[in-house]
């Protein structure tokens, strides 16, 4: 299966549900990823959802399933997702080690969870139809891991799902009869559930992504240097400003994170990852004046949706930031590019912050981390500091062709 061969995307699901598929993102391997989206997540959702299709009697006007694959690029990701989780009859997470980790993921289920308040909860468990994705460790079992495999009834086949979890039983062709009986045996229920206890039309409530305490580490700030607040390069294209859809692809990857002006991201970026979205209008002297002090781990993108390539092209612009000591990150143009950096970028940050960023003594403020690298005199604008050594580049165009 390739990305031509899914359904066409849509915005907001127009009719109830059977399921709605959570799952926590996993990062793009390069930047010829669909942003966001991991492949065998979306084969086993077209195999789940066809499953139901053949077992179900309300098919008229019920929509099998609903997963975040099918939203439209650039679409208000909490509206859209609230409204399919107000929508959906069946709560179907997808459990592995990184989703007890994930905001987003945990902030899906809670909302979903907003509208059983009223069952009883024996009835109300029965909406919520976990599945064993990846194993998960001996000390994170979870009552919600026994529920996913007593669904299985064959007691050889519910041993490697155990063992193995489903996403190697879909990947993998020598556990085909496994996943099958895995699939028929949710799908099976999904319908039951749908169909002989459906719940009654409400409003889940608003999706949220509050921090979870074991994630560890600061959030990631994320701020634009352009003379408009809410910030726009793709407006018929993108309901969102740029600077809240990296942040939606943050949380979405497990990253608390804020957006904040330019000003307060430099108060927080010498303890904080961060990312800077520049308009390519700024220019490149503009540009580096306004970025001087910053730390060396922010990670400056520089977006030219409407700019041409010629004397002022933006790729000079990420030039003279790569030689103000910054990580290099070439421009990105189309909505296309944007969308496919965005979860690189975010991961670059965090990457460079971990790298480079203040060590926490057990007393003390925090300190920058030492380098190895032998010092340089700084031919940077006052404030970039001396000896600052060259960055790794990261590359928007890696990988384009390792697939």
């Amino acid at each position: 299966m390739t990305w031509s061969d899914l359904p066409e995307v849509r915005a907001v699901p127009r009719r109830e549900t059977y399921f709605f598929l959570s799952y926590a993102h996993s990062v793009p391997l390069s930047a010829a990823s669909r942003p966001d989206t991991d492949y065998w997540v979306s084969r086993f959702f077209h195999d789940l959802a066809a499953a139901v299709r053949r077992g179900a009697t309300r098919s008229g006007d019920l929509d099998a399933g609903f997963f975040d694959g099918q939203v439209s690029p650039g679409a208000d990701l909490r509206q859209t997702l609230t409204e399919a989780l107000s929508l959906a009859h069946v709560f179907v997470p997808l459990h592995s080690p990184n989703y007890f980790r994930n905001a987003w993921a945990l902030g899906e289920r809670e909302s979903f969870r907003s509208r059983l308040t009223r069952l009883a909860p024996a009835r109300a468990e029965r909406h919520l139809l976990p599945v064993l994705w990846l194993p998960l460790p001996s000390w994170g079992d979870r009552p919600e891991t026994t529920q996913a495999l007593d669904l299985v009834p064959d007691a050889d086949d519910r041993a490697d799902y155990a063992e193995n979890g489903l996403r190697a039983l879909c990947k993998l062709s020598a556990y085909r009869r496994q996943y099958e009986s895995v699939l028929a045996a949710l799908a099976a229920r999904i319908v039951t559930v749908t169909e002989t206890q459906p719940l009654a039309r409400s409003r889940a409530a608003t999706l949220s992504s509050h921090p979870v305490t074991d994630g560890g580490g600061p959030a990631l700030v994320v701020t634009t240097l352009t003379d408009h607040a809410r910030w726009r390069p793709y407006a018929g294209q993108h309901e969102l400003a740029v600077a809240d859809y990296v942040a939606a692809t943050a949380e979405r990857l497990g990253l608390p994170t804020r957006v904040v002006d330019l000003p307060a991201a430099r108060a927080l970026a010498p303890e904080s990852p961060t990312v800077v979205l520049v308009d390519a209008a700024t220019g490149a002297a503009a540009a580096r004046a306004a970025l001087a002090g910053l730390p060396r781990w922010v990670v400056p993108l520089v977006i030219a949706a409407d700019h041409e390539r010629g004397e002022s092209a933006p790729e000079s612009i990420a030039g003279t930031l790569q030689d103000a000591g910054f990580p290099r990150v070439l421009p990105a143009r189309a909505i296309e590019e944007f969308e496919r950096c965005a979860p690189l970028l975010v991961t670059e940050a965090r990457k460079q912050f971990l790298r480079h960023g203040p060590v926490d003594p057990p007393d003390g403020p925090a300190t920058p981390k030492p380098s190895l690298r032998p010092s340089r005199p700084s031919d940077g604008p006052p404030g970039t500091g001396p000896g600052l050594p060259p960055v790794r580049p990261f590359d928007t165009t890696r990988g384009k062709d390792e697939r």
